[in-house]
């Protein structure tokens, strides 16, 4: 991943984070008002050594002093010195359990010592801190009166600072406890958004479907409610954001079809439920609103939608067209309002689907539309139960993935139908994104409707996916392969050629 990827990752989930690092802060401040607060007492003691008022002897002295501190910051915390603190203060602990409560320690190039006292109790704290200090001073002028018996210099250790009761606790540190919870449960949050992403292979939006392929997208159909009760925008609204949507779509294929010749197009998706059916009916209204000859075909011949769609005849239509049972010229039918656009509906349901598909019956056919419509668009089943959508793929001009983003289609079923037309040769014109969440922005020219805000379409001229793109080579699954091998066959294609 990108940084621009982290950085969409905390946009998308950005929610989570903050509700965790929240939770977080509470937890933390809620402990630390919990706790018992402990008090900190310091006393200081300083170390000279007396003799001679000679600068020499001075410097000499001084830095004597300076080697026998650190001796005296371990005597400090040693049983000779805790044991008659203990007794005197009568306090219920071991002396390893005192030192436990002491922190002694001097400032680099001093004299000084500093002992510090810890205790819940803040006379406790400053009554150990002194008493600790003093029995200290008394323990060395025992262990250094040998020395001066014998000539040695004089040490002298006195306190220089008495211990005073604290009034405000060392620990919990209310406010520090506070920003360092709201800093972990802030990664927490992200580490869960982290997590959700690695683990959930739904696909949720363009970037997901971006990571899979190369292929451009071609349209973005938003999401609406009521969606189901209307998928027919172009005759439901008109002039609403979905049917604008599909306006767009139109016009980016045109820069597909490079020689203005008749085009063919295979509508497909990866699992029911995408929105193909719907998608491939508003596209073919859309055209013939544009004032092209549309052939519209029904070439689901396992559930077949677009009878019921349009309300329209589907006892005949594709299939018996292509058992030699009538002729296509008896099976159309004519779209009522709309002179430019016929629909071929897909007939009764036949026990070879796929092998009608890839006859030699559907390449006449194929061939004797192209002198009749400017575009045939083909409704056809999911790719990934089915080879139908493969077979028509590799005769067709071109395949249409519709790739809805609400996450009802996983990554790898996508990649799969993408690898099945890669493995037949059949040219992916691009993707349409369905069910896309968009924003509302503010109102159209002249307060006609309202205008939505969309993520911005790549472009729509065709081109070839590279090899090497973020050193990712094109997969083909053996189970792609063997789906396309059937599609291939019914189709009447031969093998595919390797290329040394």
């Amino acid at each position: 991943m990108e940084f621009r990827d982290y950085l969409a990752l905390v946009r998308r989930h950005w929610l989570v984070i903050l509700v965790c690092a929240v939770v977080g802060a509470a937890g933390a401040g809620s402990a630390s008002l919990l706790v018992k607060p402990t008090y900190s007492a310091k006393s200081e003691l300083f170390v000279s050594v007396g003799g001679s008022d000679s600068v020499t002897d001075l410097a000499q002295g001084n830095s004597f002093s300076e080697r026998r501190v650190a001796s005296y910051v371990k005597l400090a915390t040693s049983t000779r010195v805790l044991e008659p603190v203990i007794d005197e203060l009568g306090l219920k602990m071991s002396a390893s359990g005192l030192a436990g409560m002491l922190t002694v320690s001097t400032p680099s190039q001093t004299v000084l010592i500093d002992i510090a006292a810890d205790d819940h109790d803040p006379e406790t704290a400053r009554r150990i801190a002194d008493a600790v200090a003093d029995q200290l001073k008394d323990t060395v002028t025992e262990v250094e009166s040998g020395d001066n018996a014998t000539g040695g210099a004089g040490i002298t250790i006195s306190v220089v600072e008495k211990a005073t009761t604290p009034t405000v606790p060392v620990s919990p540190s209310v406010k520090r406890n506070i920003a360092l919870g709201f800093a972990g449960g802030a990664l927490l949050g992200f580490a869960i958004a982290l997590a959700r992403k690695v683990l959930d292979t739904r696909i949720r939006s363009r970037e997901d479907v971006a990571e899979l392929t190369d292929a451009s997208v071609l349209g973005a159909i938003a999401l609406e409610p009521g969606l189901d009760k209307r998928p027919l925008a172009i005759l439901t609204d008109p002039y609403g954001t979905r049917a604008e949507a599909f306006r767009q779509l139109r016009t980016h294929l045109q820069f597909t079809n490079l020689d203005n010749s008749s085009q063919s197009l295979v509508v497909t998706s990866s699992i029911p439920g995408e929105g193909k059916s719907s998608t491939s009916i508003n596209l073919a209204l859309i055209m013939a609103e544009g004032g092209m000859r549309v052939l519209l075909v029904d070439a689901d011949l396992r559930r077949p939608r677009v009878a019921d769609y349009l309300s329209l005849e589907g006892s005949v239509g594709l299939s018996t067209v292509l058992a030699g049972r009538i002729e296509f010229a008896d099976a159309v039918q004519r779209m009522g309002g709309h002179d430019s656009l016929d629909v071929l509906t897909s007939g009764a349901i036949p026990p070879n689907p796929s092998e009608l598909l890839g006859s030699a019956a559907m390449r006449r056919l194929l061939e004797e539309w192209k002198g009749q419509y400017d575009a045939v668009v083909f409704d056809a089943p999911p790719t990934g139960p089915v080879t139908d959508p493969a077979v028509l793929g590799s005769l067709a001009s071109g395949v249409l993935m519709v790739a809805s983003v609400d996450g009802r289609v996983h990554r790898d079923q996508l990649e799969f139908a993408l690898e099945t037309f890669d493995a037949v040769e059949a040219r992916m014109l691009g993707l349409v994104l369905n069910r896309v969440p968009v924003k509302k922005r503010g109102y159209g020219y002249g307060g006609y409707g309202a205008t939505y805000e969309y993520a911005p379409l790549e472009e729509a001229q065709p081109r070839m996916r590279p090899r090497n793109k973020r050193d990712r080579r094109v997969r083909k699954s053996t189970t792609a392969v063997q789906h396309a091998a059937e599609a291939r066959k019914a189709a009447g294609v031969g093998p595919m050629r390797r290329s040394s």
